[in-house]
C-alpha cells in the first residue's frame, strides 16, 4: 500500500513538472527546440499513461495485493513451521542428551552389577572349593584310619600266628608224652562236662 502511494506521488510530481514546462514555454514565447505541439503530445501521453496506471491500479490492485498477502502468509507459515521444527529438534536434542546421561548411568550400573556378581561368584567358588577340600580331607582321614585298622588287624593276626607257632615250638620242646596224654584227657573231660550240662 505504501508502494502504491509512492508511485502515485511520483506520477503527480511528473504531471506538475510537465504542466509547468508546457505553460512556462507558452508564456515566455521562446522556443528552445521543443514546440508546443510536442509538449501537448507529451501531456497527452502523460495523461494516457496516468489513466492506464489508474486502470491497472483498479483492476490489478486486488490480485497483486492478494498475491503478496498469500506470499506473506506462505512465508510466515514456513517460518512458523521452521520454528516448530527447531523447537522439536531442540526437544529431541535435550531428550537425546538425557538418554546419553542415562546410558552412561546404566552402563555404570551394569558394570557395578557384573563386578558384584563376580565377587559373589568368586566367594561361592572359594567356599565350594574349601568345602570340597574339607570333604576330601575327611575322606582321606577316614581312609587312613580304615587302613590303619586293617593294618593293625593284619598285624594282630600275624603276631597271633607267630605266637602260636612259637608256642607250638616251645611246647614241642618241653612237653612229654605223659603231659600230652594228661592234656588230652583233661580236654575230653571238659568237653564231656559241657555236653552233659
Amino acid at each position: 500500500m505504501k508502494n502504491l502511494k509512492g508511485i502515485g506521488s511520483l506520477i503527480f510530481f511528473f504531471i506538475i513538472t510537465t504542466v509547468s514546462l508546457v505553460f512556462g514555454a507558452e508564456a515566455g514565447g521562446e522556443h528552445h527546440g521543443v514546440t508546443s505541439t510536442q509538449l501537448k503530445n507529451l501531456l497527452w501521453f502523460t495523461l494516457n499513461f496516468i489513466v492506464l496506471c489508474l486502470i491497472l491500479y483498479k483492476f490489478l490492485k486486488k490480485p497483486i495485493v492478494d498475491m503478496f498477502k498469500a506470499r506473506q502468509e506462505n512465508i510466515l507459515k514456513q517460518y512458523n513451521e521452521l520454528l516448530e521444527k527447531k523447537k522439536e529438534a531442540e526437544a529431541k536434542y535435550v531428550e537425546l542428551q538425557e538418554k546419553i546421561k542415562n546410558l552412561e548411568k546404566e552402563a555404570q550400573e551394569i558394570y557395578q552389577n557384573y563386578v558384584e556378581q563376580g565377587i559373589k561368584e568368586k566367594e561361592r567358588i572359594i567356599a565350594e572349593a574349601n568345602a570340597q577340600a574339607e570333604r576330601i580331607k575327611q575322606q582321606a582321614q577316614l581312609y587312613i584310619q580304615h587302613e590303619m585298622e586293617k593294618a593293625k588287624a593284619i598285624l594282630r593276626e600275624e603276631i597271633a600266628e607267630a605266637s602260636v607257632k612259637l608256642a607250638e615250638e616251645i611246647l614241642k620242646k618241653n612237653i612229654t608224652e605223659e603231659d600230652q596224654k594228661r592234656m588230652i584227657k583233661d580236654f575230653i573231660n571238659e568237653i564231656k562236662g559241657r555236653v552233659l550240662h
